[in-house]
Parts: C-alpha cells; structure tokens; sequence
C-alpha cells in the first residue's frame, strides 16, 4: 500500500471510516431501542437480554485485542475488509434469528465486525492527521452518536407506528416484522463505507511508517503510563457506555411519571447522543483550554454527577437538566483516552489503541451491562419484598444500579487529578518524533 498522497483521498478515506463507525453505532442504537422486544418476543428474561447487550459490546473487544496483536503486519485494509463481512453476515443472523442463541451469536459478529472497525480507523485516523490526533479523534467519533440518533430514532418510529397499528392488523416494512426491520436497518451505512473504502489504497500506520520496533512496543505497552490508562479505560468506559444499553428500560418509568411520553426512554439516549456530537465538534476548543488530562478530569467529575443526579429525575425539567450533565460529561471520554495515549505512548502504535479499546469494551460488555441486568433483578426483588408495586420496584432498581455506576467516577477523578498535574502542560510528540529521541 502507498501512503496517502493528496488531500482528496486523505478526505475519502476519513469520511469512509466515520461512516464505518456510523454503522458500529447504529447498530448500537438499534439493539438498545431492541432491548425490551427481545424480551417480549422472545420470552428472555432481563438477564439473558443483558447478555444480547453486552455480547454487542464484548465481542468488540476479542476482535480489537486480536487485531491488535498483529493488525500494522496484516494493514488496516484487511481489517475493513472483516469488519464489512462480520457486519453483512451479523446482521442477517440477528435479523432472522428465532431464539437466544442466534440472537446472541448475530449480536456477537456484529460486535466482532465493530472492532475490527476500531482497530483499524483509529490508527487510520492518527495515521492520517499526525499533526493532530486527540483533535481529529475527537472529531471521527462525533459519528458514533450521530449513528446512535439515526439508528435509535429509526427504531423509536418503527416502535410507535408498529402500536398504531388497529388491533387484529399486523405492522411489516418491506414484509419485515418490527424487530427485523430495526436490525435491518443497519444494513444500510455497512453498505455505503463498503463502497467508500472499495479500491482505495490504505496507508502503512505512522509506528510501521517510523520503523519503531516491536521491542519498543512491548516496552511501551507495559510503562506505568500505559498501564494507568489501560485500567482506566475501563471504568471510564463503563460510566460512558453502561447506562445507555438500560437507558429505555430505566427512563422510560420516568417519563411515564412525568407525563411526558409512553415507551420513550430511547429518547434520552437520543438527546445525549446529540449532544455529544456537538460538543464534540468543538474538541479543538475544549483541548486548547484544558488539556487533554485536564478535559478527562473534568469529564468524569461532571458525568458521575449527571448520572446520580439522573436517578433522582421526574419531571421533564429534572431529566432534561440531568441528562445534559452526564452526556456532556462523558462525551469526551472515549477519543481523548485513545487520543491520549497517541500522542503521550507513541510507540504503543496500533496495538496500544487496539488495546484501550478492547479492554473498555470488553470491561463494557461482559463486566458492565449484564452487572446491570443482575444488579436491577436483584434490587427489584428487594423492592417486590419490601411491598412495592412492580412499576415502583422497576423503577428502584434502574436507579440503585445506576448509583453504583456513578460510584466509579471518584477513583477516576483521583487518578486524573494526578495525571493532570503532571501532564496538564507540554506538547506531546508524534512517532517519528519518539523515534528521533
């Protein structure tokens, strides 16, 4: 492969890969707005569709850790490549699947094809704009909300015209029932970044383009830095990820209670997503004023207290107002962790990206959301014991496990206070940089 040799292909090849991460979100999207016909269709209990919403997640971290292990020897080409295949042949299983099992498969290679889109965009991505990474990053994964707003407002709308429906009549689009064409629907951004990226020739990532060597890798990869930002990613990727695989669930009560909207807890998750996007369009601003340690400081702090403060909302100014801070909060966590770590641990390359953020899905996925599950059935028997209504000990429970997510915000602020303070000044370097040193 060449390295990129003008501006036109530079542009196709970042705008292929966002819409690549469109189609990783929407799936996101969709699945989430999916959760409670799983359980209605299916009969699943709220563990088993946990299970579904954390495989959609885990299996992104097997590919990711994977690929990272030898994605700069095989190219990022071969990694879009799978992701393309795994998203084609996910989507049709989970589309036709008639139980937990397939349901819980197709969920899976979908996940499977979301890393191998992350292993290879973001290295892509730094490749690309060397001269600015936590920036650009920023700016690349504004598509993940944006895919997670088409994808669950398309879902929401196939929901309510699907109870419109007069009784005795069934609801199809394109001879598909309501759940088919929701998971469906994904099919959609798979095929436009196939075309994108169809007969482009893909640049070797910056670490392979500087010749650092694997040895420096390895060193790399197992430095204090790293492995603070490893551990890390984790919890940070659980207060930014966790909540929205249970927000309908969880919200939906209370917009019920405000009179606001029946089985419209999909749309906090909608207004979040928005707002993430806009806000991180302005990243640039945000890192210039901050810093990147500085931006993740604040960015736990404000999306811990968001979210505790979003267990406690029902009225429509209260949930309004509370959304905004954990959203706001939490938006620049995922690019600015990666974006970090590129500009702070060069010479980790690939496999370091490839690495945060497979160890934050997979924390995500196979820890996080089916915790969750576990953690609202156990408090709802606690509420139905203590004498509550189900509505009242649904309600309760959503809310207990959210706290207990909140929670991880603290040791996250002692930690980055501390990074801050040691990283909150000075320029970072690039790899060619780190080799010259």
């Amino acid at each position: 492969m060449t390295q990129v040799t003008h501006d036109a292909q530079r542009k196709r090849l970042f705008w292929a890969s966002c819409m690549a991460l469109v189609a990783t979100s929407v799936a996101f999207g969709v699945i989430t707005s999916s959760m409670q016909d799983f359980t209605g269709l299916f009969g699943l209990s709220e563990s088993q569709s946990g299970w579904i919403g954390g495989a959609s997640l885990g299996g992104f971290a097997i590919s990711i850790i994977l690929l990272g292990t030898v994605i700069e020897k095989i190219g990022i080409s071969i990694s879009i490549k799978m992701a393309f295949l795994c998203h084609v042949f996910g989507i049709l299983l989970m589309t036709f699947a008639e139980g937990f099992s397939q349901l819980l498969a197709g969920a899976s290679i979908i996940a499977l094809g979301n890393g191998c889109v992350e292993a290879g965009c973001n290295p892509l991505v730094a490749t690309l704009y060397p001269e600015d990474k936590t920036v650009r990053l920023n700016k690349f994964h504004i598509f993940w909300p944006l895919g997670i707003i088409v994808g669950a407002l398309f879902g929401f709308w196939v929901t309510q015209s699907a109870a419109a429906v007069p009784a005795g009549e069934t609801w199809a689009l394109f001879g598909l029932s309501v759940l088919q064409a929701k998971l469906a629907f994904v099919m959609i951004p798979t095929l436009i970044y196939g075309y994108l990226f169809l007969g482009q020739e893909i640049p070797a990532t910056e670490r392979v383009s500087a010749k650092v060597s694997d040895e420096e890798v390895k060193e790399s990869l197992v430095s204090p830095l790293f492995l603070t930002m490893l551990f890390c990613m984790g919890l940070t990727a659980t207060l930014e990820l966790a909540p929205g695989r249970w927000i309908e669930n969880l919200m939906g009560p209370a917009l019920v209670e405000a009179n606001l909207v029946t089985d419209g807890g999909v749309l906090v998750l909608v207004y979040g997503a928005a707002l993430m996007a806009v806000l991180r369009y302005f990243a640039g601003n945000f890192m210039k004023r901050f810093t990147p340690t500085g931006v993740l400081l604040g960015s736990v702090v404000v999306g811990g207290a968001g979210l505790f403060a979003m267990t406690y909302a029902s009225s429509a100014f209260t949930i309004l107002a509370t959304a905004t801070l954990f959203y706001a909060g939490v938006c620049f966590l995922w690019p600015t962790m990666i974006g970090f770590v590129a500009e702070r641990v060069p010479k980790s390359g690939a496999m370091g990206l490839c690495l945060m953020g497979g160890v934050g899905m997979l924390v995500v996925g196979y820890l996080a959301v089916p915790g969750i599950g576990a953690l609202t059935e156990y408090y709802t028997e606690a509420g139905l014991t203590a004498g509550m209504e189900k509505a009242e000990a649904t309600a309760y429970a959503g809310k207990m496990a959210f706290r207990w997510i909140a929670a991880l915000a603290i040791p996250l602020a002692l930690i980055f206070n501390g990074l801050n303070q040691k990283f909150g000044s000075g320029a970072a370097v690039n790899q060619r940089e780190a080799v010259a040193a």
